[in-house]
């Protein structure tokens, strides 16, 4: 099935496969929230996007209904969804001041951030926003990885070489990764699929530093980098 049938335009690199599989994912029970907790969490940053006028109302809209989300997480996921320059180290000590976790933090930074870029690209190539799955039964296991280890990011973080130890070799496959890439590693499965995302939309992480390496047969590798660096500068985004 193709989510994305409705483009004028073809997907390139199994995008449509690949972001369907991540709405899957986002159905399933997590680390810190259940795969019903997840979807509520996804449908609200959509609402959110929606309320802003950043996104169109489809025809077939599943409000969230969000009845056991509390406000500290709906502040959360509003900012991350329509306004995420104000995010900074006062606000995340702010969040979790209020009661969050750093673990169910870096799970919903995941979870809206996947669906934010899904919602985002079905805008830009004309599509209707996919719908949603159901939620899959089962608990949310709660699991630390015990190789986490404050950094210097304000979440704790899987660090690269021997001290991230088995879970480390599993998710950077022996390469040193940047924050951007380990900034999820805390709830690991949230960092894999953005690591998926990564590879499929921008490039093959183990040939992120080849610069000869063109991902788009359209696009040449400057090129991806001036628009990444442009829209970036735009967002105010900065690492």
């Amino acid at each position: 099935m193709d989510i994305y049938a409705e483009s004028d335009y073809p997907t390139a690199n199994n995008i449509s496969a690949v972001h369907q599989n991540q709405l899957i994912q986002i159905s399933k029970p997590g680390y810190w929230g259940n795969g019903t907790q997840r979807l509520e969490i996804a449908k609200l940053a959509r609402d959110f996007g929606i309320e802003a006028g950043v996104l169109e109302k489809p025809l077939n809209h599943e409000t969230a209904k969000a009845n056991n989300v509390t406000p500290v997480i709906k502040h959360l996921v509003k900012t991350l969804a329509i306004e995420p320059k104000v995010i900074d180290e006062k606000f995340f000590l702010n969040i979790i001041d209020s009661g969050l976790s750093e673990e169910e933090y870096t799970e919903i930074i995941g979870v809206v951030s996947r669906i934010t870029n899904i919602d985002l690209y079905a805008r830009a190539i004309g599509a209707p926003l996919p719908q949603f799955p159901k939620p899959e039964i089962g608990n949310h296991s709660k699991e630390r990885p015990p190789e986490a280890i404050k950094e210097d990011a304000w979440v704790s973080t899987i660090p690269n070489g021997p001290a991230g130890k088995e879970i480390g070799k599993d998710l950077y496959k022996g390469r040193p990764m940047p924050y951007i890439l380990r900034a999820l590693s805390l709830v690991p499965d949230e960092c894999r699929s953005n690591m998926v995302l990564e590879s499929c939309q921008y490039a093959e992480l183990g040939r992120v530093l080849d610069f000869s390496y063109n991902h788009y047969d359209s696009l040449s590798r400057p090129q991806v980098e001036i628009i990444a660096g442009r829209v970036s500068a735009l967002n105010e985004c900065f690492y």
